[in-house]
C-alpha cells in the first residue's frame, strides 16, 4: 500500500507533535526512593506515559487549533518553546484544564510512586 506524501507529511506532524508534547507534558524524573506498588515499576511508569500520551494525541487530532499552536513550536529553543506554550495556555485557560486533566494519571502515578514531575506549563 503506498503512503501519499500528505500522508507522510501528516504522520510525520503528529509524531512530532506527540514527541514534542509528551516531552513537555510527561517527561518524569526519578525523586527518592518510593515503596514499590504494583503499578510503581518502569513497566507501570512507561504503561502510563503511554496513555497519557494517547489521550493527548487524540485531544489534539480532535482540536486542529490547539494540535496547530503546538506544532509551531518546532524549531524554537526549549526556553523559547517553554515561554511560548505558557503563553498559549495561559490564554487559553480551557485547553490547559483539559491537557491537566489528560496528564493527571501521571500526576497520580507520581504521588503515588515518589516521582517528581519536571518544571512545565502544566506544572505537576
Amino acid at each position: 500500500m503506498a503512503i501519499s506524501p500528505s500522508t507522510s507529511a501528516s504522520v510525520l506532524r503528529r509524531a512530532f507533535v506527540g514527541i514534542a508534547v509528551s516531552a513537555a507534558v510527561v517527561v518524569v524524573v526519578p525523586a527518592a526512593p518510593a515503596v514499590a506498588s504494583d503499578d510503581c515499576t518502569a513497566s507501570g511508569l512507561a504503561r502510563t506515559v503511554s496513555e497519557v500520551a494517547s489521550s493527548t494525541a487524540d485531544y489534539l487530532d480532535a482540536h486542529p487549533d490547539v494540535n496547530d499552536a503546538f506544532t509551531r513550536l518546532k524549531g524554537e529553543s526549549r526556553p523559547q518553546m517553554r515561554a511560548d506554550a505558557q503563553q498559549y495556555l495561559n490564554a487559553n485557560p480551557s485547553v490547559r484544564a483539559d491537557l491537566q486533566h489528560l496528564r493527571s494519571p501521571l500526576n497520580d502515578l507520581a504521588q503515588r510512586c515518589g516521582v517528581a514531575l519536571p518544571p512545565g506549563p502544566l506544572g505537576s
